[in-house]
């Protein structure tokens, strides 16, 4: 279910409900030229600071050629459709 809803913006909560994503629909430049695009962002909602000894191995990994991983956004079925039918709402928008 998606947590908020409106004209130009959607935020759909994870699974794990740790995470939160968000697309918007960015149109603001238009009249100057500019195409309309979406803006993609995962926001995590229980802030974890990381610890001294983290960060050095965080950075030994980096400098070892590791690559760092992220956290997964797990979406239900339902929120895929409506990421889906707003994805496809704001496209049909921008034909007309």
């Amino acid at each position: 279910m998606p947590v908020i809803k409106d004209d130009k913006t959607l935020l759909i909560r994870c699974t794990c409900h740790g995470h939160v994503l968000e697309i918007t629909y960015d149109d603001y430049w238009v009249k100057e030229g500019v195409e309309p695009d979406f803006n993609v962002s995962v926001w995590n909602q229980t802030p974890y600071p990381f610890s001294f000894s983290n960060r050095i191995k965080l950075i030994w990994d980096l400098i070892r050629g590791k690559n760092l991983s992220g956290d997964d956004v797990i979406i239900e079925k339902s929120d895929a459709q409506a990421i889906v039918n707003f994805l496809e709402k704001q496209l049909n928008k921008s034909k007309t």
